[in-house]
């Protein structure tokens, strides 16, 4: 199925970890979650894809893995801080995180900050953010900072642009600029049924490198 129809089903909670770590955490609490009596099934969309697992091990040395992986099952985690304040966020998951990681470093030399948010359940964010909507508008009150996304997105980085990356549908994440009003740029597979490498491939819909960054400049113009 696809990430979206992962993300409107109901009764199953769509995870796309792209570390080895993040897949072992999410993978034991799922089960963990799947023993209770209210408990949902698991949907982990994954990648056979080889993937340098440096950039996590960086990020736990900075975060610690106890914080690490309660945010990894709330739903992301900051996977790169940048050098100063953000200009632009660049959100993604699984596969193609590496390139988004090489676009933020292609940013740096072109005079742009870059923080970049590993998303390991847009549906664990989702939610959370419903849920905190839906609370206030019970109680007719503004929502408390009670959602990861509140983590994940700092005070200081909510009136910068936004650039979803993901090798699926471009609009399943694309809601993130929803949350605090943000200009979001979404990068994504929105045709099907094209054979060819990875490069080629992600050519084609815009997801090398060089693409994310052009995608930046966009969204901060």
């Amino acid at each position: 199925i696809t990430p979206s129809i992962g993300l409107e089903l109901p009764g199953i909670t769509y995870c796309e970890p792209t570390y080895a770590r993040a897949l072992d955490w999410l993978l034991c609490d799922g089960l963990a979650t799947l023993a209770r009596p209210d408990g949902r099934s698991l949907y982990l969309r994954l990648s056979t894809r080889a993937i340098d697992q440096e950039p996590f091990d960086a990020a736990a040395t900075r975060i610690g893995d106890d914080a690490l992986r309660r945010d990894v099952l709330a739903g992301g985690y900051r996977l790169r801080e940048p050098d100063r304040d953000a200009d632009v966020v660049l959100a993604t998951c699984g596969a193609v995180t590496p390139e988004v990681l090489a676009a933020a470093e292609l940013l740096d030399g072109e005079g742009v900050a870059a923080t970049v948010l590993d998303l390991t359940s847009p549906d664990r964010l989702f939610e959370g953010w419903r849920r905190a909507l839906r609370s206030a508008a019970a109680a007719a009150r503004l929502p408390p900072a009670a959602h990861q996304l509140d983590r994940l997105v700092c005070a200081g980085e909510r009136d910068r642009p936004i650039v979803t990356v993901h090798d699926g549908a471009s609009h399943a994440l694309a809601w993130l600029g929803s949350v605090y009003g943000q200009r979001v740029v979404p990068v994504g597979v929105d045709e099907f049924g094209q054979s060819g490498s990875v490069e080629e491939l992600y050519d084609l819909f815009g997801l090398l490198p060089g693409q994310i960054v052009n995608a930046a400049l966009v969204a901060l113009t």
